[in-house]
């Protein structure tokens, strides 16, 4: 593999990245600025209501337990749009809406697109602090949502509100209108500014405060067009998945199968036994997840887990993928998951080709529209098999944080995403081997947390593994490690790291811990195990 070698600040199209497109794409692509026009074309409202003029009687999607028709959800959201716009919403506004994985909810949030306000998508668990602080960063004055999740939400708000709308007729107790009241005449679809918010979302704050990053319409529509091309989606695709929709890896899901005229059924939280069944008995196609369900269905379900072969493809994302739990899940499946890589601020920008060769411990190539480049400390490109900082482009890329700085997020147009990768030489496929933030920096010497979890995973008797660095007088940063579950000895353990590391990338210490403390979507809460390993945490007896 060729470096191109060209001024970061260059308007050129990198020339790998198309070569790449053409690969998921299955054909050569002559005109990159033709396919990025395609994927960035319209409103995620218009997208949505012109497919289900094609196809009104066909299921679109099912949540708990009911399947709800194109043309049902279409018209569903043409009447939440009007009951908004009487609570004077529309472009401009921010409607806080708790997430459940039910069908009030996705109503209201295509109601919302439909006004053209935008929408901040929040986990029901989060805590009243979460809650507000969102709110107040995100600008939002109306609160939507149903349940124990909008009883916490309402409590958060400190008068900033203009309306609390319940989502369903038990919430009147709590809101201060319910939507079904402020019905009228159904609102059609219009043709909306492209460039405006449709979703403010936040980063994960597994390393930090979460930051608001509004996405347009069009960086979400070009994000999931491209990622659709790549991975073949049609309107026969039967999506299945248990991810929260607060998240984009979840909401993605959505969007994929309104924009296709598929169909999907997402269920309410994980069962490794209910997802499989249904994948036998449903006529699945395609399967999300990430690396946490992947582990569950092995460890709940053993080798019931190849019914997955079934399926087109089955992806992981949101979360590095142990090669060991990929190659498990390639032999018992017959086909390796399809890891992919993306951002809250970028959407999806790289995949595993799905009729091309998937390399486990690598996120693959960069998908239809999206240029990605690795760039050394100067931030010129690095070389094939030099580690650098992940920079991406394209009209999926978001423009910047609301209520933050954002001095050194771009470099020049490429955003720079704060992940550490390398090409590979030959394939020329992305790998992730941490966050810069997270590069651990050991008497001197540049420690990558991947690198050492890959090692021990290979450890019989160990399970996950998740490496922080720790200050430490003598070193500057000392390399700890915590497993779970694991059987192993730490001698055990240790001889194995002395076996496939170099010295100063081995643990000091080994902890185990009976789970990895991890967020919905299985993302290492960082700082909470460098607490756990300042305050001299010592492992329950009976283990290591």
């Amino acid at each position: 593999m060729t470096t191109n070698r060209f001024r970061l600040d260059s308007t050129l199209v990198h020339t790998e990245s198309v070569a790449a497109w053409s690969t998921h794409m299955g054909v050569q692509v002559g005109d990159p600025a033709r396919v990025r026009r395609q994927l960035g074309r319209g409103d995620l409202a218009s997208e949505f209501a012109r497919t289900a003029a094609r196809r009104p009687a066909a299921p679109a999607l099912r949540l708990g337990g009911r399947w709800v028709s194109r043309g049902e959800l279409d018209h569903s959201a043409a009447l939440a749009a009007s009951a908004l716009q009487r609570l004077e919403v529309g472009a401009g506004s921010v409607v806080l809406l708790i997430a459940e994985a039910d069908l009030q909810t996705v109503i209201a949030y295509l109601g919302v697109l439909r006004t053209g306000g935008a929408v901040v998508l929040a986990h029901p668990s989060l805590t009243t602090a979460e809650l507000d602080h969102m709110a107040e960063e995100a600008g939002a004055r109306w609160l939507a949502g149903s349940g124990i999740g909008l009883t916490r939400a309402a409590a958060a708000q400190t008068g900033r509100l203009r309306e609390v709308v319940g989502l369903a007729e038990e919430d009147r107790s709590v809101a201060s209108v319910v939507l079904a009241d402020l019905v009228g005449d159904p609102v059609s679809a219009r043709e909306l500014d492209p460039t405006e918010p449709a979703v403010i979302a936040f980063t994960s704050g597994t390393s930090g405060r979460p930051k608001c990053t509004p996405l347009s319409h069009r960086n979400l529509l070009a994000s999931m067009r491209g990622v659709m091309w790549a991975w073949r989606w049609e309107e026969a695709d039967h999506l299945l998945h248990s991810l929260p929709i607060s998240h984009q890896h979840g909401l993605g899901s959505i969007h994929a199968t309104l924009l296709a005229g598929s169909k999907a059924t997402i269920m309410p939280r994980f069962d490794a036994g209910a997802l499989l069944d249904a994948v036998v008995k449903d006529g699945v196609t395609v399967v999300f997840g990430v690396p946490a369900v992947h582990r569950r269905l092995l460890d709940e379900a053993g080798d019931g887990v190849s019914a997955l072969g079934r399926l087109r493809f089955y992806t992981s994302g949101s979360a590095p993928l142990p090669v060991t739990l990929a190659e498990k899940m390639g032999e018992i499946t017959g086909q390796l998951p399809l890891e992919r890589y993306g951002s809250t601020e970028a959407g999806l920008d790289a995949s595993n080709p799905l009729l091309g060769p998937r390399i486990p411990g690598t996120v693959g190539l960069a998908l239809p529209g999206v240029e990605v480049i690795v760039v050394d400390g100067s931030g010129e490109p690095a070389a094939p098999g030099e580690v650098g900082e992940v920079l991406v482009r394209g009209p999926h890329v978001f423009s910047g944080y609301r209520g933050h700085g954002s001095d050194g997020v771009f470099l020049h147009d490429w955003f720079r995403t704060g992940d550490m990768g390398v090409f590979a030489e030959r394939s020329g496929h992305l790998g992730i081997v941490g966050r810069a933030k997270e590069l651990i920096i050991s008497g001197g010497m540049n420690v990558y947390p991947r690198e050492v979890e890959e090692a021990l995973s290979a450890a019989p008797g160990v399970g996950e593994v998740a490496v922080v660095g720790v200050p430490s007088e003598r070193w500057g940063e000392e390399v700890v490690a915590f497993v779970a579950p694991a059987t192993a000895s730490v001698d055990a353990i240790t001889r194995l790291a002395g076996q496939v590391l170099a010295p100063y990338k081995r643990p000091k210490r080994i902890l185990a811990l009976e789970s990895i403390p991890r967020s919905d979507l299985g993302k290492v809460a960082t700082p909470e195990l460098v607490r756990m390993a300042q305050e001299d945490w010592t492992s329950p007896p009976g283990v290591i």
